[in-house]
C-alpha cells in the first residue's frame, strides 16, 4: 500500500523551501529535498539560474531519498525563474514525477510566470496536477500565505466521512 504523501522540492534561496515545509506539515508527508551538486550562490549562482531557466536546462540533481511511486500523492514545488520552470526542478520532474499516482504543484514567484511553468511541468509529468499553488514573492515578504496553504493542503486531502 503507498504511503500517503509526498513534498519535493528545490529552493535556492529558501523561500520555497517554507513553503514548501508548511504543506509538508498541512498534508502530514514526506519531505524530499531537490539539490544539486553544485549549489547555486551568489551572483554567479543567479546567473547561472538565469540562464538554465531561459535555455530549459535539465542540470544534474542528487540521488533521492523518497520514490514518488511509493506514494500516492507527490506535490513537486519549486521557484519560477526569469517567468521559466527553476531547471532542477525540471530535471527531478523528468527523471521521477511521471512515477507518481497523483500530482499538484506548487510554486513561488517574483512575478508572473505560474502558467508557463505549470504547463511545462504538466507535460513533463505527462498528467494535469489536481491542484497548484503560486505564492508571490509579496505574499513572502507580508507572511501573508497561510490560507492559501491550507486551501491547497485541503483539497488534496481526502474528505473526512460525515
Amino acid at each position: 500500500m503507498p504511503k500517503p504523501n509526498l513534498v519535493a522540492c528545490y529552493s535556492m534561496t529558501g523561500n520555497t523551501r517554507r513553503i514548501a515545509d508548511e504543506v509538508t506539515i498541512a498534508l502530514q508527508a514526506d519531505g524530499e529535498d531537490i539539490r544539486e551538486p553544485h549549489p547555486r550562490r551568489g551572483l554567479a549562482g543567479v546567473l547561472r539560474a538565469l540562464f538554465d531557466a531561459l535555455t530549459r536546462r535539465e542540470p544534474p540533481i542528487e540521488s533521492i531519498r523518497r520514490d514518488p511511486s511509493d506514494y500516492d500523492l507527490l506535490v513537486l514545488s519549486g521557484p519560477v525563474w526569469a517567468g521559466r520552470l527553476a531547471s532542477p526542478v525540471r530535471s527531478y520532474a523528468r527523471q521521477r514525477a511521471a512515477k507518481a499516482r497523483r500530482i499538484a504543484f506548487m510554486c513561488t514567484e517574483g512575478g508572473r510566470g505560474e502558467a508557463q511553468a505549470f504547463a511545462e511541468l504538466s507535460s513533463l509529468c505527462r498528467r494535469t496536477p489536481e491542484a497548484t499553488l503560486v505564492i508571490t514573492a509579496e505574499q513572502i515578504k507580508n507572511a501573508n500565505y497561510h490560507e492559501a496553504v491550507q486551501r491547497f493542503a485541503s483539497s488534496l486531502l481526502p474528505a473526512k466521512p460525515s
